[in-house]
């Protein structure tokens, strides 16, 4: 489950550069628009551990720990892959 978040967490990354969401075309709207897209692709990660790999509590050894675990590892390498890209190639 951790490297499917990672994954993910790469690809939104990717998504918040290539889709242009910038100041200059959402104006005051690109940050909570970025974050939308970055919280939207973690919903899809909840989905995918608990309907297509079918985690559950036993799996997790805990109740609802596929919503929060790998979580931080999601958030982290996001926001370092969006800045990252925004650096190089912005």
């Amino acid at each position: 489950m951790y490297w499917l978040r990672v994954l993910l967490a790469i690809a939104a990354g990717f998504a918040n550069h290539f889709l242009g969401i910038t100041e200059s075309l959402f104006g005051d709207l690109a940050l909570p628009v970025g974050i939308s897209l970055g919280f939207l692709i973690y919903l899809i990660s909840i989905i995918i551990v608990r309907r297509v790999l079918h985690y559950g509590e036993l799996e997790l050894k805990g109740k609802n720990r596929y919503i929060t675990l790998g979580g931080g590892t999601f958030i982290v390498l996001w926001i370092m892959v969006s800045v990252l890209l925004n650096t190089l190639l912005g």
